[in-house]
């Protein structure tokens, strides 16, 4: 099974149909797939999805509210993150690795500090942490395009996600194409948050970046840690990540070439070996 044929799954938490896809290698610590700002399962790259599924089991998932599931977006990224643990216990996943991506490193983050217990290692990818000394905020001009209207278009999520270089931007334009792959009989293909989702995601990720006593609890995690970026990340400066490497307990720190927030889709296969080599 890949990513472009898995059947989408379904996991009751609460009361709410939670969606999920799960597939590849079976592994003792599966690995599951925290998405972006307005992301759904359908927008990861199945590239990066698949090389990640040859050496483990990856589990993909819409949070409530998202995608295919039901309910509605929660408040807070702590209720995202909790979301999540409920959700891992529910298919039996005592302990796994957690990729977070943008808001879903956010969401990562919470459930290090709030769940260990769930935690074996952690990448956070084009993310951030809260308030702390020396974090840099994005242009607001950038947010309010990924926020605005029924998503951004091809070439506005390129100009986000990639370095204005002519290679980056080709190599966009092809994760692009990757994404419209799927095609499951039965199943319709979910695009961006609605712009209503994005407000309530966006309220949720100020209330996190505002807390000024998150970054502390933070520091005392000892779950090892790996942090990703793009040379030039534009959503989630690139500084950023480099504050999480210096002051977190057990991290690693990788910065890809010609490469912006997205370089985990523009680099799929080369991002996958990386977290062959940290997860061990």
């Amino acid at each position: 099974m890949s990513a472009q044929t898995t059947s989408t799954k379904y996991a009751t938490v609460k009361g709410v149909k939670l969606a999920y896809r799960r597939f590849g290698k079976p592994s003792n610590i599966p690995l599951i797939f925290l998405t972006h700002f307005r992301g759904t399962m359908d927008l990861v790259d199945p590239l990066l999805a698949n090389s990640i599924a040859a050496s483990r089991e990856l589990i993909l998932f819409d949070n409530a509210g998202v995608g295919n599931s039901e309910g509605t977006i929660q408040d807070t990224l702590q209720e995202s993150g909790a979301t999540v643990v409920d959700f891992l216990a529910s298919i039996g996943v005592r302990k796994a690795d957690i990729v977070g991506f943008s808001m879903g490193g956010m969401i990562a983050q919470t459930i290090a500090v709030e769940h260990p217990e769930v935690v074996n290692k952690i990448v956070l990818a084009g993310t951030q942490s809260s308030y702390t000394e020396g974090i840099i905020a994005a242009d607001p001009e950038h947010m309010q395009i990924v926020a605005a209207g029924n998503g951004p278009t091809e070439d506005e999520i390129i100009k986000l996600f990639f370095y204005p270089s002519e290679t980056s931007k080709a190599l966009g334009h092809a994760w692009w194409k990757r994404i419209q792959e799927r095609h499951v009989d039965g199943e319709e293909r979910t695009g961006f948050v609605d712009q209503a989702g994005s407000q309530e995601m966006l309220a949720a990720i100020v209330r996190f970046a505002s807390d000024v006593g998150f970054f502390d609890r933070l520091k005392l995690v000892e779950t090892p840690v790996l942090v990703t970026n793009g040379k030039d990340d534009v959503l989630t400066p690139t500084a950023n990540s480099f504050i999480l490497q210096q002051r977190l307990r057990d991290v690693e720190l990788h910065i890809f070439p010609d490469s912006g927030h997205g370089h985990l889709y523009q680099f799929p296969e080369a991002f996958a070996a990386l977290l062959e080599l940290f997860l061990g």
